[in-house]
C-alpha cells in the first residue's frame, strides 16, 4: 500500500486487515515509549504533544467511556483491568465512580506516575504475566490500546480470560472505514490498523459476542487538534504551530468532537 518512514504498510489478501510488515525486525518496542513518547515537540507523528497537560481531557473521556460500561453492567462492587493504562487516568476516573482497578503498561514512567502519584495498582509488562485472577473481572478495557500490540488477538484472548461470564470489553481504536477517513501512518508506534470488518472477526475468534460499534466522540483541546490537523495537511511552520498552541492556559480549551476511531462492545457468555 505505502511506505513510510522505511515502515512497509500492507494490506492482507485474505481478510484485509491492514499492518505494519516487517516490524518484528526491530525487536523490542519498549524503549519507544520511554518519557520522550509523551511529550514531543508537536509536530512529531510519534507520542504526544503533553499527554500529562492534558489530564482533565483524558479524565472527561474516561468517564464518557465508563459511562457506557455502567449502562450495560449496572451494580455496585465492580472490577476492571485497564491494558494499556498509561499514566492511569482512567482507573483513576474508574476509582471515583467506585470500580475497584488495575492496569498494565509497557511503559515504565507512564506505571511509575500510576503508581506514585494516583496511587493505583498497576502492573508493568504484559497482561499475562500481571498475576490477575481469570474470570474475575467486570471489564476489560483497550483504549487506543490495540493497534499498539504485537499480536491483537493474542491480546484479545488475554481479555477474554480475565473476564467473567457476562463480562464486557470495550475497545476504542481507528477505523480506517470510518466515516472520517483523516489519519496517519504512524510506525512502528502503530502496527495494525483496523476497521469493523477486520476487528471483528478477532474479537470472535477470541470467545467474545460483539454487542455493538458505534462513532467515538472524545474531548480533544484546541492546541492539539490545531496541531494534528496542521501537520496532517503538512502545511508550513508545524513545529512553529504547534509550539505556540501549547502555552500555558491554551491546554485548557477544548471541544467534543466526533473522531476517526470506533468504540467497539463486547461480551463474555
Amino acid at each position: 500500500m505505502e511506505t513510510t518512514d522505511g515502515f512497509r504498510i500492507v494490506r492482507c489478501q485474505q481478510c484485509s486487515l491492514v499492518f505494519v510488515d516487517g516490524w518484528h525486525a526491530l525487536g523490542g518496542l519498549d524503549e519507544l515509549y520511554g518519557p520522550a513518547y509523551f511529550r514531543t515537540d508537536g509536530a512529531s507523528t510519534i507520542g504526544y504533544g503533553d499527554y500529562l497537560a492534558h489530564r482533565s481531557l483524558h479524565l472527561k473521556n474516561s468517564r464518557s467511556l465508563l459511562a457506557i460500561l455502567e449502562r450495560e453492567a449496572p451494580g455496585a462492587g465492580r472490577r476492571l483491568v485497564d491494558i494499556g493504562c498509561a499514566h492511569g487516568f482512567f482507573l483513576a476516573a474508574a476509582r471515583d465512580r467506585g470500580w475497584t482497578g488495575y492496569g498494565v503498561d509497557i511503559s515504565a514512567d507512564a506505571v511509575r506516575y500510576a503508581r506514585d502519584t494516583l496511587g493505583l495498582a498497576v502492573f508493568r509488562g504484559d497482561i499475562d504475566q500481571a498475576g490477575l485472577e481469570p474470570g474475575s473481572f467486570d471489564a476489560v478495557t483497550l483504549i487506543g490500546t490495540i493497534e499498539h500490540m504485537p499480536d491483537p488477538l493474542v491480546t484479545l484472548r488475554a481479555a477474554a480470560r480475565l473476564l467473567r461470564p457476562g463480562g464486557q470489553l470495550l475497545i476504542t481504536t481507528l477505523n480506517i472505514e470510518g466515516v472520517l477517513r483523516w489519519y496517519e501512518w504512524k510506525p512502528p508506534e502503530h502496527l495494525y490498523y483496523f476497521s469493523f470488518r477486520t476487528l471483528a472477526p478477532l474479537v470472535r475468534a477470541a470467545g467474545l459476542e460483539l454487542r455493538w460499534h458505534r462513532w467515538y466522540w472524545a474531548w480533544y483541546s484546541v492546541s492539539d487538534l490545531t496541531a494534528r490537523l496542521w501537520r496532517y495537511w503538512r502545511l508550513p511552520g508545524a513545529v512553529r504551530v504547534a509550539r505556540a498552541l501549547t502555552r500555558p492556559g491554551l491546554e485548557r480549551l477544548a471541544v467534543r468532537i466526533p473522531t476517526n476511531e470506533m468504540i467497539v462492545l463486547a461480551r463474555k457468555s
